[in-house]
């Protein structure tokens, strides 16, 4: 009896030690300064009627078509078009960042986000790439720096400014 009793005791503040990842706070941003750059190594296509691409494991995906664990980063440029729209080499600038420990992922989960705000060097042009994990595999955090490479690093090289 007194050891089912010691197991129960061990058991329950085992479990009372534990904390799902949504209860758990999302560790500090890593930082992507204003002023660093996305250098596109190779030409891409944001498919016709579409207004984002997703980028994992340097692989270029269409929207939602993403492996359910690993960090991805989805490029934006605001609104659909109708025959595609070619993202050609070229650098792209840091205009700001902004960390949202509150979004919205796939499937509507609470994930946090680095939300990149990009301006193309040749046209000026903004753009939106967001990086995050698309589920709580991880925990609810932030992606590193690491990370948002292995993701775009197929299509684009991140120089962080100092």
């Amino acid at each position: 009896m007194y050891r089912f009793g010691s197991l129960i005791v061990l058991l329950a503040a085992a479990l009372a030690g534990c904390q799902t990842a949504k209860d758990q706070p999302a560790a500090a941003p890593h930082s992507v300064t204003p002023d660093s750059t996305f250098t596109v190594v190779k030409d891409f296509l944001i498919p016709s009627g579409d207004s984002a691409v997703d980028f994992q494991d340097a692989g270029l995906y269409p929207q939602g078509r993403i492996q359910p664990n690993d960090p991805f980063c989805r490029l934006s440029t605001g609104a659909a078009t109708a025959g595609g729209e070619v993202i050609r080499k070229g650098k792209f600038t840091v205009s700001s960042v902004e960390y949202n420990e509150k979004a919205a992922g796939p499937g509507n989960i609470d994930v946090s986000v680095t939300e990149i705000h990009l301006r193309e060097g040749a046209s000026g042009k903004s753009y939106r790439l967001d990086c995050m994990l698309p589920l709580l595999a991880y925990g609810a955090r932030f992606v590193t720096i690491t990370e948002i490479q292995g993701a775009v690093g197929g299509y684009m090289d991140l120089q962080v400014a100092p």
